[in-house]
């Protein structure tokens, strides 16, 4: 049999009869929220779009059989993507259920299993039967069900299930790539593991850019500072310095830094020096060797050569965003600037055809060299006051300055990036918006990135208090892009604020955000709320389920039990991890009480549920206390104006 390839849908597959099995040798599920909230955020994106295809990318399978008038695949590549797909029948069901099983003689079976799991393959049985289901050994598959459990809560709220599900059966399309049974899985792999990667949308948006600058030396300038812009892994002046050999330390001077006004902040000045460089390398004259020779001989004497002048120290760090969002981030600040309509989205995939449509359509030298330009101040900005995920998993904001050290009379100079000792309220705050919104736009970057650019030395932090409070804490139909750009013309615009769905009884249902922000809330006002150290450090982590603390199905030995009338509200729930939520069940309330104890000795998980489990038992009035102290706190702090002496 030769190697064949189709394009097909959910539907085509169910009409197929195929059926899914996961080799013992491949990995099991390691797909982090990250990954599956993407997907589904893209799906989403699709849906309202009412795209005709969306294109899901490749599978590649290896026939193993067939089973009455069906065939069975082993998935070699591929396998993340449609495990998640089939989670969501296994969750939603609705229109995905023909999806869900595969019938052999009228006997459902499901159509992705796990040979040698036996664990796994149950845990999924139970589940789709509705029965009490034993814990697994996999955290992402856990997580990954929770996540699109919720997702109609929480991104897709409003949207129909059965329209979306049905998109989903019948939009949604992969390359199925059958090799002939036989094939060497050793050479497969390698081919599959070694192929090159495509040219990335950045880099030809770079070129396309890079051809309205004629002079060579001057595209080769705007080229370096988009290059160092590029690489998110790092920081955009160690990636400069790398790249160019440019001593950046020249650039910075602590006292400016303390204004946001140091030249490493100005393109221009970025540009002379890189400038300054290029004329510095061609008149450099050629030397003899015995020149040369004697040169290193004084260095030798000296006991340091040229590359110690300058050094630079920082400790790892990953981005919390890649580089075509930062483009698109910086696009639309630059768009507003120059009166032009915004960006009706931002979209990874889609960067090409946004900045061809906005941007290149009608481009010019200047608009370009201003672009750039542009990309280097917003993404100094960002890596000067934007989180990162630090080595241990953490958001920091590093802060960078200059270290002078004397050796032998002379003096050198270190950029230091230096990670902050304790919780800062700017960093937990971009922190929870972190968490609680979109991963793949993060929309509220626009206008914080535009603030700090356009108001050097000014307080971003009660910025950025007022404006998750007037963008996210209203109650309006209109949608992220059109509210931030609001923020873009008017920084400190005022909306009218509306937290009364706090007072409903949701549940499962209440927007997650909510809980994100009264921990926040919690740690801002925590000298006035609970005396612990623990509350000094707290940091805002993942959570994507909402945990019943008098449980939805209490058992009858659990003596600290609340009324229907109170299991829904706010003062009864928690926001978990799922995992914990799994642990926790059903279980009486001191049983839970201790476990929280043990769990959080060191470092507190949850302020609010340090409030409840401060309790030594459970009821009404102690459920209605509570979510009455929690709503009072957060409509005080939504009632303070944060933009005092700004606006």
């Amino acid at each position: 049999m030769a190697i064949t390839s189709r394009l097909m849908s959910l539907q085509e597959i169910v009409a197929a009869r195929y059926s899914f099995q996961v080799p013992i040798y491949q990995r099991l599920y390691v797909w982090e929220e990250e990954q599956v909230k993407t997907l589904l955020e893209d799906l989403l994106m699709a849906y309202h779009e009412q795209k005709d295809i969306f294109y899901l990318g490749g599978t590649l399978l290896v026939e193993r059989g067939r089973s009455g008038k069906g065939r069975c695949f082993d998935v070699i590549d591929g396998q993340q993507r449609l495990t998640t797909l089939w989670m969501m029948s296994v969750v939603w069901q609705q229109e995905l259920k023909p999806f869900l099983h595969r019938k052999e003689r009228g006997i459902p079976s499901n159509r992705i299993t796990f040979p040698i799991r036996k664990e796994v393959n149950k845990f999924f049985e139970n589940r789709i039967a509705g029965a009490s289901v034993t814990a697994i050994d996999n955290k992402q598959i856990i997580d990954a069900l929770a996540l699109i459990k919720s997702f109609f809560q929480d991104e897709a709220h409003g949207v129909s299930a059965k329209l979306f599900t049905r998109f989903i059966y019948r939009n949604v399309k992969m390359v199925l790539t059958r090799v002939p049974e036989r094939t060497d899985l050793n050479k497969l792999f390698e081919v599959i593991n070694d192929r090159g990667q495509q040219l990335q949308h950045q880099d030809i948006l770079k070129a396309r850019l890079l051809r309205f600058i004629p002079d060579p030396r001057e595209r080769q300038r705007y080229a370096q500072m988009w290059d160092a812009c590029s690489c998110m892994g790092g920081y955009v002046e160690k990636n400069l310095k790398d790249i160019t050999g440019l001593k950046v330390a020249e650039l910075f001077n602590n006292r400016a830094s303390r204004t946001d006004q140091e030249k490493l902040a100005k393109a221009s000045e970025v540009l002379h020096a890189l400038s300054r460089r290029q004329t510095e390398s061609m008149g450099t004259k050629t030397r003899t060797l015995r020149a040369i020779l004697q040169a290193r001989s004084d260095e030798e004497q000296d006991g340091e050569t040229a590359d110690d002048v300058e050094r630079y120290e920082a400790d790892d760090v990953r981005s919390i965003i890649g580089f075509p969002l930062l483009l698109q981030h910086t696009l639309r600040i630059w768009l507003q600037t120059h009166d032009k309509p915004d960006l009706p989205k931002i979209l990874d995939k889609q960067l090409l055809s946004l900045f061809h449509k906005h941007f290149l359509r009608n481009a010019m030298r200047a608009h370009v060299t201003s672009f750039i330009e542009l990309l280097w101040e917003i993404r100094y900005c960002f890596d000067k006051y934007v989180i990162k995920w630090s080595r241990q998993d953490q958001h920091v904001v590093c802060k960078l300055r200059l270290s002078p050290t004397t050796s032998r009379g002379k003096t050198y100079y270190s950029l230091v990036r230096d990670e902050p000792e304790s919780t800062e309220g700017f960093t937990l705050l971009q922190g929870m918006l972190y968490h609680s919104q979109q991963l793949t736009t993060h929309y509220w970057l626009t206008p914080l990135l535009a603030y700090i650019h356009r108001h050097p030395g000014s307080d971003h932090f009660a910025f950025l208090r007022h404006l998750d409070n007037h963008l996210l804490c209203t109650n309006t139909e209109k949608l992220l892009p059109e509210r931030t750009h609001g923020f873009l013309q008017t920084p400190w615009k005022k909306n009218t604020l509306d937290h009364s769905l706090l007072f409903e009884a949701k549940g499962t249902a209440f927007p997650h955000y909510w809980f994100y922000k009264l921990e926040f809330i919690l740690w801002d006002r925590r000298r006035a709320v609970m005396k612990d150290q623990r509350w000094e450090n707290f940091r805002i982590t993942a959570k994507n389920s909402i945990e019943h603390i008098s449980p939805q199905m209490p058992q009858v030995v659990d003596t600290n039990q609340v009324s229907d009338d109170q299991r829904d509200r706010f003062g009864n729930l928690g926001l978990v991890t799922q995992s914990i939520n799994s642990e926790y069940s059903n279980r009486p309330f001191n049983e839970k009480r201790q476990r929280f104890h043990n769990l959080n000795a060191v470092r507190l998980d949850s302020l609010k549920m340090a409030l409840i489990y401060r309790h030594d038992k459970w009821n009404d009035a102690l459920a209605a206390a509570h979510e009455k102290e929690m709503i009072d706190l957060i409509a005080d702090y939504l009632g303070t104006d944060f933009s005092s002496g700004h606006a």
